[in-house]
């Protein structure tokens, strides 16, 4: 008996051996099938011709602001978006008529499968119209990557940036990019624009990225409608706000901004006032 049990043991060893040998393998072969896939999957965009993706996931994010996903054509794809450019969106409103826009996405240029893009909903607006008319399964055009921006890890000790409304979406890729690298030790001053406290988008990932990082990131909400006991800023971007919390101009700071042309305008005025040359500034 003492000798057949010895023959199992030795059985069920050589048999867990094989078990676990047959599983490696199968790992192994499965690696390096997604490895071959991935690096022969055709980029999702071209800035030649549109591409169309279609809406996947539909998301409230504010009482006026929807997040919309688009789904590439290959699981392992992604849209490969430099930080700091956008995209072109094509749709149709209803008379049939073509409507572009650029918009920039908030997932970053290494999320596989999907993209996603933060659209408030105006009434009148032409294409978050054709946005707001988009049902599940059907599709926009795109192209990209656009834009002549492109971030570079450290390329600024110092970012201060501008947002109002839904220019806050390139910001936010930047801040998300910066935070995510832990070689990029780039501070950010974000001062952010909205005219109620319902219409800031994003909010709570932009104050998990303060609290997160409070040695690297400050943000500044301002309020045309204010609520009683509100503490941020009220009214416009001031350059008082400015010198604050951007400090004085050097070569290793700039300064971003994105928003309705009022509030680039009167941004750039200030700015040169405060010193800031040209190359110290881009407007989204």
């Amino acid at each position: 008996m003492e000798g057949l049990e010895n023959v199992l043991d030795v059985a069920a060893e050589n048999w867990m051996v094989i078990g676990i040998t047959l599983g490696a393998m199968a790992l192994v072969s499965y690696l390096l099938q997604m490895f071959s896939l991935a690096r022969n999957v055709p980029p999702a965009l071209t800035k030649a011709e549109f591409t169309a993706f279609p809406l996947i996931h539909v998301q409230d994010v504010s009482h006026n602001t929807k997040l919309f996903r688009f789904g590439l054509k290959h699981p392992q794809q992604s849209l490969e978006l430099p930080i700091g450019k956008h995209i072109s969106v094509l749709g149709y409103d209803e008379d049939g008529e073509e409507v572009r826009r650029p918009y920039t996405p908030t997932t970053l240029a290494d999320t596989r499968g999907h993209f996603d893009l933060v659209v408030k909903i105006y009434p009148q607006g032409k294409m978050s119209q054709v946005f707001a008319r988009l049902a599940l399964g059907q599709t926009l055009q795109f192209r990209g990557p656009m834009g002549r921006f492109k971030y570079v890890p450290n390329m600024k000790s110092f970012f201060g940036m501008v947002a109002g409304g839904t220019g806050i979406t390139p910001m936010y890729q930047v801040m998300k990019a910066i935070l995510e690298n832990p070689e990029d030790k780039t501070k950010v001053s974000l001062i952010f624009g909205n005219i109620t406290e319902d219409d800031i988008l994003l909010k709570e990932d932009l104050d998990a990225m303060q609290r997160t990082h409070p040695d690297r990131v400050e943000i500044f909400y301002i309020l045309d409608k204010p609520p009683q006991g509100w503490t941020g800023g009220k009214g416009y971007v001031t350059p008082e706000m400015i010198t604050e919390r951007f400090g004085s101009p050097s070569a290793d700071r700039m300064v971003l901004s994105c928003g309705p042309p009022p509030m680039k305008k009167a941004l750039k005025g200030h700015l040169e006032n405060l010193g800031f040359g040209d190359d110290s500034l881009f407007e989204f």
